[in-house]
């Protein structure tokens, strides 16, 4: 079996997660961790029990280095990732790309010129609530999916004077980017048309709106809805004695999907852990539906269920040593970036947006 080394940028929570799957990949060598501050890799590196440094040249000059794992703040991905491409590197990056669309579209670019495996990390495709839903979808179980909404209403826990709450960009890319996806993957139709609005914020010291209703409507004439509220939900202050789900599924805290088609229906919903699936049948008095499945999962099994970052970066580091291309194409990736640029696009200019205009 062939190993790699693998490179880490950016060691902050979610980094932690990277050098985490890293560590669980039978394909993965040796790992090295970068932080821009010299102490702070430092520190970093001896918390997760890897090597760091704050030299990002040192990383991309080292030929044994194969994969580099971008798990930076927003603001940098598009530069590191086109710098580790151009260095030979394969990458996965965290999504939103980048922080607007030209330099998304220069990622891109520079994948096609390198020729380098480049995935950005849109790991609910790798979620196995997800993935079950896509594969009812695709054997024709609700038959042509026409209308699907998803309903995401959260309480506010990216904190004060965090870069996520000074951040230029908006919610729609750091967060709901994988929402719109979703919608895209199953819908199965390119997006046309977007109409997004939002609110004034109840959470005042965040530099961008904190809640969004995005429309969409696909080439096929399909369409979707995204709704999305950062207040709602109650707070949550870690209680030993409450299973979080449990608590957050009565509390104003909402993650659901509901797909509509012509033959059936499918509700995904994250926090009653548990999928659905309708029928509908003809009679001589009306359309009858009828739950015909029924999937729940076990909270030890959430992350796998529903944000399975772990298995998609070690299923990314089994691609590379592979020498195989990404199972989640850049360009589609693009894609969804675009339908949230318009978006922010909609809010500003209050108008639809035709995503040729992206």
């Amino acid at each position: 079996m062939k190993q790699i080394n693998v490179a880490v940028l950016g060691l902050g929570g979610m980094g932690g997660t990277h050098v985490g799957a890293a560590k669980a990949s039978p394909y993965v060598n040796k790992i090295i961790g970068y932080e821009p501050d010299p102490e702070r890799a430092r520190l970093r590196g001896e918390e997760l029990g890897i090597e760091s440094t704050a030299d990002l040249d040192a990383i991309l000059n080292d030929p044994d280095i194969a994969l580099v794992t971008i798990a930076a703040i927003n603001a940098v991905h598009a530069e590191q990732t086109i710098r580790s491409l151009r260095a030979g590197k394969a990458v996965l990056c965290e999504k939103p790309m980048a922080e607007n669309l030209a330099d998304a579209k220069n990622m891109v670019a520079a994948e096609a010129e390198t020729g380098i495996f480049l995935q950005i990390g849109f790991e609910l495709h790798y979620s196995k609530m997800y993935t079950t839903v896509k594969d009812w979808i695709d054997a024709g179980l609700i038959g042509t999916p026409v209308n699907c909404h998803c309903r995401y209403y959260c309480s506010e826990f990216h904190l004060k004077n965090t870069w996520r709450s000074r951040s230029k960009g908006t919610m729609i890319g750091e967060k709901l980017s994988h929402y719109l996806d979703l919608q895209r993957w199953f819908m199965g139709s390119p997006v046309e048309d977007v109409f997004s609005m939002h609110a004034p914020n109840a959470v005042t010291y965040f530099n961008h709106p904190d809640n969004h209703q995005i429309n969409l409507r696909f080439e096929n004439d399909a369409i979707a809805n995204l709704n999305f509220v950062m207040h709602i939900g109650e707070t949550d202050h870690t209680d030993p004695l409450l299973e979080l789900l449990e608590k957050q599924s009565d509390d104003g805290h909402f993650l659901q999907y509901h797909i509509f088609g012509t033959k059936g229906a499918i509700e995904a919903d994250v926090f009653r852990r548990r999928i659905r699936r309708w029928e509908f049948s003809d009679s001589p008095k009306q359309l009858v539906s009828k739950i015909v499945e029924t999937l729940t999962f076990p909270k030890e099994e959430d992350q796998v269920w529903f944000h399975n970052t772990h298995g998609q970066n070690v299923r990314v580091a089994e691609l590379v040593a592979k020498g195989l291309p990404p199972e989640n194409p850049a360009t589609d990736a693009l894609e969804t970036m675009k339908v949230g640029f318009a978006a922010e696009t909609s809010e500003r200019e209050k108008r639809i947006v035709k995503l040729s205009e992206m």
